[in-house]
């Protein structure tokens, strides 16, 4: 989810449409925080001893989680240069 909000956010910004791509990133962040909690509690629980299996499924998760990070940070930066392209078409 964190993933999809960070996309739309790009296409939002891409338009225009600042506050929308704001408040998507905004969402985006939250449901990454949630994912990282978990993700973090079970770093956590293996640096104390206990061992987790390892599976597809939480290596996808776990690639998931990292590409929605970068997504992040992108859509950050993609939203400021379309927020800076404007600027200098119309100031």
């Amino acid at each position: 989810m964190a993933r999809s909000h960070f996309v739309e956010a790009i296409r939002e910004g891409r338009s225009g449409n600042y506050q929308k791509a704001d408040t998507l990133i905004k969402a985006g962040e939250e449901a990454y925080n949630k994912i990282h909690q978990v993700h973090f509690s079970l770093i956590q629980k293996e640096a104390n001893g206990e061992i987790f299996p390892f599976s597809l499924l939480f290596i996808h998760a776990e690639d998931q989680m990292l590409t929605a990070e970068t997504l992040k940070i992108m859509a950050a930066e993609m939203i400021e240069l379309c927020k800076t392209v404007v600027k200098g078409k119309t100031g």
